[in-house]
């Protein structure tokens, strides 16, 4: 190649100075093509350096850049700088002495220096100058679009010497690419983001995942390596959103990511899948990578209280375990697999694992079959109540019935609704069936009145669901629609419910009792209420459970909490019924300690209406308590 000297020897000034030009627009024209042709960033902006180093003999052109927090400057591009000099430079700090590049970005101008063993900007950097034999070094400010310099385009010359018109050309032209380079480089970026990123929480989302999966199923399948996804699904996220709001949410969502990322290694690749789930993908699994460990840490991890301003919330997760090639072959099996694990973790109570087996398939398809049934049911009209007698102490025969459905299947014949409850609980379905229950129920109750039948109260059993779903508009809906009073109507909520109780449920039970119907806490001794609960809970009547009637009289700690049940709502003005009465012994321990009301097999078995109706009018409801 010809030398700049001789360039000057041989041209006259003008035809160097278009000589030059010419090189210039070359070079900015290859490389603009090469952007324009989606070519790979690095090799581009190392060509940058290379060109830039032929048209200045005897130097070394590189490119440093900013770190993501705007700290430290690093090597981005350097192909013939040697390597001690790039760990040296890397993690420079921009100041007004920080050598020719920290400098020129510090200041976002550019930086000339003649002789770096006198300029007081390389006075730190001496050392490095004389160990490496460089001279000079001309630096000029990378910029981004709105001006801010995000780093530095320099060549470093092994020669004493001030640059030349053109050589302060060369480096902003250079700088000028770089930045166009450093541009186009960020917003593929971002466009590969925005498509395989979670908008929220930043980790790789579904496509992302996918991808990964399937390289590295194909890995292990090389290596006869083993690798696990966790599926993770935050409980009861829809309440957080439904009662914080979705900024909430949200943040819940990002510390949970945070959180989750704390437990694993770094080479393994978190998502979020959708919603409040999450999938870990673990790579390269061995007996010293217990699974079922990290599940642990990350359940006790995320189940910390998380606080947020005058905020604070408890998110427990549900897991779901599969491992390939034990449980599939291929990342769509493996997924859903993982997916019904963490489905059986849920039903198990929450806040735990599953590691998946093929029994849980046919158990998540029977589920989804009975739960497709269950629509059916809907559309068909196949719930049916049958009633169950409640019984006074005072020997008056009957006191009231409570509401029980059953399912008339058209194959399967009657099922109980032990068979078919937890699934409609799980797929939301238990809204509609118990809205229709009220409705039943009201609906026969105004037959019987109009019959002139005194059934006393029609007990009816309100789930979670309803309570915190416009549960009051509702009943009075009905109750207008019917015309059955509300009296003569009683509600039936479980413990579980008051002990999670928020501001939402208690405001719907109150304006229920409000309108003259009766609330009954059923199941009562197996949620753990305190005292001060029931003592403002809006509650008109305790449910003893029937597991602490099982085994009295006899059972000396059966004995002892139906009788502080007993004397516990007489003190609170509650009225207390027992339910499971199955023996006359039974009946009889509960009359003597007081207890105000009854029903039992013992009593009366749940009767179809027409049956419970022909009772009635028989008047064949006289209390067997007293014989």
């Amino acid at each position: 190649m010809v030398s700049e000297s001789t360039e000057a020897v041989n041209l006259s000034d003008s035809e160097l100075i278009q000589q030059q030009n010419k090189r210039l627009l070359l070079l900015e024209k290859d490389i603009l093509e090469a952007v324009a042709l989606g070519n790979d960033p690095q090799q581009i902006l190392d060509s940058l350096c290379c060109a830039a180093e032929t048209m200045l003999q005897n130097s070394t052109a590189s490119i440093m850049l900013y770190d993501q927090q705007r700290e430290y400057l690093n090597i981005r591009a350097a192909p013939k700088m040697p390597e001690q000099v790039i760990d040296k430079v890397n993690g420079l700090k921009p100041g007004p002495d920080s050598g020719s590049c920290g400098t020129a970005v510090h200041t976002n101008q550019p930086v000339y220096v003649e002789n770096t063993c006198t300029d007081a900007r390389w006075f730190n950097f001496r050392q490095l100058a004389q160990d490496f034999s460089i001279c000079a070094c001309w630096s000029h400010p990378i910029r981004a679009k709105d001006g801010l310099a995000i780093g530095s385009f320099a060549l470093s010359s092994y020669e004493y010497r001030p640059p030349s018109f053109f050589q302060k050309r060369l480096l902003n032209v250079a700088a000028n690419i770089a930045g166009i380079v450093l541009q186009r480089e960020k917003q593929e970026q971002e466009l590969w983001d925005l498509a395989h990123r979670d908008l929220i929480t930043g980790i790789p989302n579904r496509i992302l995942l996918n991808q990964r999966l399937h390289h590295a199923i194909d890995c292990s399948h090389r290596q006869k390596t083993k690798l696990a996804l966790l599926f993770i699904d935050l409980d009861n996220f829809k309440k957080i959103n439904d009662t914080h709001g979705h900024k909430t949410g949200d943040k819940v969502l990002i510390e949970a990511a945070s959180r989750i990322e704390s437990c694993i290694r770094s080479g393994d690749t978190l998502s979020r899948y959708g919603g409040d789930e999450f999938v870990l993908l673990a790579e390269d699994i061995s007996e010293s990578y217990n699974v079922g460990a990290i599940a642990e840490k990350i359940i006790q991890t995320l189940s910390k209280t998380m606080y947020f301003e005058d905020t604070s919330l408890v998110v427990t997760p549900s897991i779901g375990i599969s491992v390939y090639p034990n449980d599939a072959d291929d990342a769509e099996t493996l997924l859903v697999n993982a997916d019904t694990a963490m489905y059986q973790a849920k039903a198990n109570g929450r806040n735990n694992y599953i590691c998946y087996e093929p029994e849980l398939t046919r158990t998540i398809q029977n589920r989804l079959k009975i739960e497709d049934e269950l629509r059916f049911a809907l559309l068909n009209d196949e719930f049916v109540l049958h009633y169950q007698p409640q019984y006074s102490n005072t020997g008056d025969g009957l006191l009231s019935v409570e509401a029980l459905v059953r399912w008339q299947h058209p194959d399967k014949g009657l099922i109980m609704p032990a068979e078919f409850v937890s699934i409609a609980e799980q797929s939301g379905l238990i809204r509609e069936i118990g809205q229709r229950i009220v409705k039943k129920a009201c609906q026969q109750g105004q037959q019987w009145l109009d019959k002139d039948l005194k059934i006393g109260r029609i007990a009816i059993n309100i789930s979670a669901v309803q309570i915190c779903d416009g549960c009051f508009n509702f009943i009075q809906k009905v109750l207008d629609e019917t015309g059955f009073p509300a009296e003569n109507l009683e509600i039936e909520i479980t413990e579980s419910l008051m002990v999670q109780q928020s501001e939402e449920v208690l405001t719907e039970l109150h304006l229920i009792q409000d309108a003259g119907i009766t609330i009954a806490l059923d199941d009562f001794g197996t949620g753990y209420s305190s005292l001060s609960q029931l003592q403002t809970l809006p509650i008109n009547k305790l449910k003893i459970d029937r597991s602490f009637i099982t085994n009295i009289p006899g059972n000396q700690n059966g004995e002892i909490i139906a009788k502080t049940i007993i004397a516990m709502g007489r003190n609170l003005g509650l009225n207390v019924i027992a339910e499971g009465v199955e023996t006359k012994e039974q009946a009889s321990f509960l009359l003597e300690e007081g207890c105000n009301a009854y029903q039992g097999y013992y009593l009366s078995r749940p009767l179809a209406a027409a049956d419970l109706e022909e009772k009635m009018a028989s008047n064949e409801f006289i209390s067997p308590l007293y014989f």
